[in-house]
């Protein structure tokens, strides 16, 4: 019966240490809680739509204010009267897509006839279609009165792109997998303190930033090879990288330093290994609110506000723009708050290995 004796000692190892039992229990308490919040609410954010109104008519404009009367819609300003005015705009990535009435719209009501509206975009996001088409169709019955008045097709503008899905995921999991680098590097220091290391390194005659950068340094040319890695199994699969390959390399290597300097603040206030693994807690609902694998459009705008505090949908949000065509000026805000980020986690863990040498 050594089976049951080896089981009992591992079992009491499990319980003894808050860390490994802390993540057995907190990761499904966590999957449910954002799952809930994020897309079990009714009360989701709106989607915003810009609409361009080829048919000019009272009938069309009328259909323009019942889309802006639904809650779930909100409409951009200006209506376009014309489609390049809108395209031009979605070229340079202020807008993800947008909802063309053609000529004719008016005469299809009065006639009894299907209408039909286009749904062009050119960010590859395969959820836009899911979510707004059902909308509109919804919207045009109750505005025409009748089951199915209109037919919604989509039309994407980029036929570079070689598959939209894998456009859509990919920069998401490249971030998702750079996260991974919190609970690597925080075990690496927990380990480090549990042996005696750290003790004993915190008494030699360095400086605390200079315990940060020899910690940090190691993960660079890690964070390097594990882009391009991400980024060459992506173009493998079908990733179309439209825009600028650089730039979307650069807010990769970002964030990746945002998880770095993440890991050195959170390294220092573990005690053991182990209880590195409570970062999966906390790390894999970020990526879920920060769009890793899903739009963001449809979570409560609570939701919103907590992820777009942090780095990650930034680095999410940018690199699709750009991988997809868009231009750096509308990305650069996201640039700035990626860094700004990364110096915040390296200067907090600064401090934090400063108290630690202090006591």
């Amino acid at each position: 019966m050594k089976f049951w004796e080896i089981s009992k000692r591992n079992l009491k190892e499990m319980y003894r240490n808050p860390g490994v039992l802390g993540f057995l229990l907190g990761m499904p308490l966590a999957f449910m809680l954002v799952f809930c919040l994020a897309f079990g609410d009714e009360q989701a954010s709106p989607v915003a739509m810009t609409v361009v109104d080829e048919d000019g008519t009272q009938t069309s404009a009328a259909f323009i204010t019942c889309l802006g009367s639904v809650p779930s819609i909100e409409l951009s300003t200006p209506v376009y009267a014309a489609e390049s005015s809108a395209a031009q705009e979605m070229e340079t990535g202020n807008i993800p897509f947008y909802l063309l009435i053609p000529t004719g719209f008016e005469q299809a009501k009065w006639s009894g006839q299907s209408a039909e509206l286009e749904l062009i975009y050119q960010q590859a996001d395969p959820m836009i279609g899911l979510r707004v088409v059902p909308m509109l169709k919804a919207v045009a019955s109750e505005f025409w009165g009748i089951e199915s008045p209109v037919t919604v097709a989509t039309r994407e503008t980029e036929q570079r792109i070689e598959n939209e899905t894998v456009n859509f995921f990919a920069p998401g999991v490249i971030v998702f997998g750079l996260m991974i680098l919190i609970p690597t590097g925080a075990m690496i220091i927990a380990g480090d303190r549990a042996r005696g290391f750290l003790s004993r390194m915190l008494t030699a005659p360095v400086r605390p930033w200079e315990f940060i950068l020899g910690y940090s340094l190691p993960f660079i040319p890690v964070l390097i090879v594990s882009t391009l890695i991400y980024m060459g199994v992506g173009m493998a699969m079908g990733l179309t990288i439209v825009g600028n390959l650089g730039i979307a390399f650069l807010l990769f290597f970002l964030i990746g330093l945002c998880s770095v300097g993440i890991a050195m603040a959170v390294g220092t206030l573990l005690k053991s290994e182990s209880q590195s693994a409570i970062c999966y807690i906390f790390i894999v609902p970020l990526a879920m609110i920060s769009g890793a694998w899903f739009s963001v459009d449809g979570m409560p705008e609570a939701v919103k506000t907590v992820a777009e505090a942090l780095p990650f949908i930034h680095a999410i949000d940018a690199s699709r723009g750009i991988i997809n065509g868009a231009a750096l000026s509308t990305v650069t805000t996201d640039l700035y708050w990626i860094a700004g980020w990364a110096l915040a986690f390296f200067a907090a863990g600064i401090i934090l290995f400063k108290k630690q040498m202090e006591s």
